[in-house]
């Protein structure tokens, strides 16, 4: 297995030997950024890990508010249909008092006509 760095620093894994015409010094400096980059996966495998948990947490947090917004959107139109159903049962019954009162108003009418229309000594007879 063969690992490139930049520049012209190029050696093996498995022989660690410096490649022909790199200095030890080259060398050296090579292995520790050779090091410190080793390093570096451990931490950046723990911010991984921290992102994901945050991330499946917004996943379930909006899961949980998903969920919690079809139950009340369940529950207002719930509402909204038996509110609409009950208008429509009073409209109903507004209609038939409507036409109470206006068939009483008629019969009103009549009999005051009828009142009108006949004799005083007849009124006064008929009561």
């Amino acid at each position: 297995m063969f690992a490139f760095l930049p520049d012209r620093l190029h050696f093996s894994v498995e022989r660690c030997a410096p490649a022909p015409g790199i200095s030890s010094t080259d060398y050296s400096e090579s292995l520790e950024q050779q090091q410190q980059q080793k390093k570096k996966p451990h931490v950046s495998m723990t911010l991984r890990r921290k992102r994901l948990r945050l991330v499946r947490r917004r996943r379930e947090r909006r899961r949980a508010a998903g969920a919690e917004m079809e139950m009340l959107n369940l529950k207002l139109h719930l509402e909204n249909r038996r509110i609409l159903a009950e208008n429509e049962r009073l409209r109903e019954k507004a209609s038939a008092l409507r036409g109470e009162n206006l068939a009483l108003r008629a019969d009103l009418r009549n009999t005051a006509t009828a009142v009108v229309l006949l004799p005083p000594a007849e009124a006064a007879h008929g009561c």
